[in-house]
């Protein structure tokens, strides 16, 4: 008994003496080792985190709005992409089991494991397929688009016209479908283009615009992990990244002074308040909400699937908030065809989708 009280002593005096002599000194001077080395690229005084983290702070990912609901109810749809416990969780087994005793925000572990895989890539960049069944493949960007896509497929609820909740559609945030111009509701008869440029010779896409040109000297606001393509401010004046990131740099739009090249995006909006009238006057669309107009308690009853489909479209178009950046002239013919249908019930002629008034540039 006394040899081993005399053993554990010993090692016990041997544990408070190395802890007593960890200086920073001895991890100062292992920063030379490999192992320790790389630690300092993320942790040190100027490491990469210090900027990532200024960008992220200036994110919609880090903004308390989006975060305040993920436990609501327990759910996955919300809980998956909305709290850093269940992306993780989803990620890994294809479920959530909220709530958690604790609510995260997206952050810098959401994305990378560096602890665990040495290095800050992506946990992931498989192709991801999108509820309709369409396989997205863009490289890093496929990370985002476990999220960014709509959570449900067009052709599954179109022809279920009587709605019960105005959270019927998309969703919100569904970029992947139209970088990819899928799950969106076609209209027979109609011929729809696409301007995939985006999507296909930019380099991992979504990351390759949104995270082009970080801008550590305006405050971290554009670019990097901040994703921001434009930060508005009443005191800075606007901030964009559209002539030193990728869109100058591709040699696409260097004399572009903003995102509304060759009035495309003008052309969006007003064609987005023009199918919003005829939705909210066809009785589908609350003209406040922006939702389905399903009474609190009630049902909708949509006359036809083509109806159903345009609301769809709009609500697509919407969500994606590019107004036309991400895929122009499908956005285009989405938008026209439907309204096209809609002035049909009220006796105009169907047409085909109009001509713009100011022409596309071509890439």
């Amino acid at each position: 008994m006394r040899s081993k009280f005399l053993l554990g002593a010993i090692v016990l005096t041997t544990a408070l003496i190395m802890i007593a002599g960890c200086e920073r000194k001895v991890v100062v001077e292992s920063k030379e080792s490999a192992e320790l080395g790389s630690c300092f690229t993320c942790h040190g005084d100027e490491g990469l985190l210090l900027q990532a983290q200024g960008e992220w702070k200036n994110s919609i990912h880090a903004s308390g709005n989006n975060i305040d609901y993920t436990n609501r109810g327990g759910g996955s749809d919300c809980t998956k992409c909305h709290d850093h416990q269940g992306f993780l969780e989803y990620l890994a087994t294809g479920s959530v089991s909220a709530p958690y005793s604790s609510v995260s925000a997206i952050h810098c572990f959401t994305c990378h494991a560096p602890h665990e895989r040495g290095n800050l890539t992506l946990r992931t960049v498989a192709p991801v397929a999108l509820k309709n069944g369409d396989i997205f493949d863009h490289g890093n960007a496929n990370f985002c688009v476990n999220c960014h896509q709509a959570r449900q497929s067009v052709e599954q609820i179109v022809d279920s016209l009587v709605l019960t909740t105005n959270r019927w559609g998309p969703h919100h945030s569904q970029q992947g479908d139209m970088l990819n111009g899928s799950n969106c509701f076609e209209i027979d008869g109609y011929d729809y283009d696409k301007t995939s440029h985006h999507a296909n010779l930019i380099d991992d896409a979504c990351a390759g615009c949104h995270m082009g040109a970080s801008q550590a000297h305006d405050g971290y606001k554009i670019g990097g992990h901040s994703f921001n393509m434009l930060y508005v401010s009443e005191e800075t004046g606007d901030i964009s990244n559209l002539a030193s990131g990728v869109c100058g740099q591709a040699g696409c739009h260097p004399g572009a002074t903003n995102y509304d090249i060759d009035s495309a995006q003008t052309h969006v909006h007003e064609w987005i308040e023009e199918l919003h009238t005829l939705l909210v006057d066809a009785g589908v669309l609350n003209a406040s909400t922006g939702l389905p107009n399903v009474p609190r308690g009630g049902t909708l009853l949509i006359p036809d699937r083509n109806v159903a489909g345009a609301l769809w479209n709009y609500l697509q178009v919407e969500g994606d908030r590019s107004f036309g950046v991400h895929n122009f002239a499908y956005i285009r013919d989405l938008l026209q065809s439907s309204i096209d249908y809609l002035e049909s019930l009220q006796g105009s002629p169907v047409g085909k989708p109009r001509a713009l008034t100011a022409p596309i540039a071509s890439h």
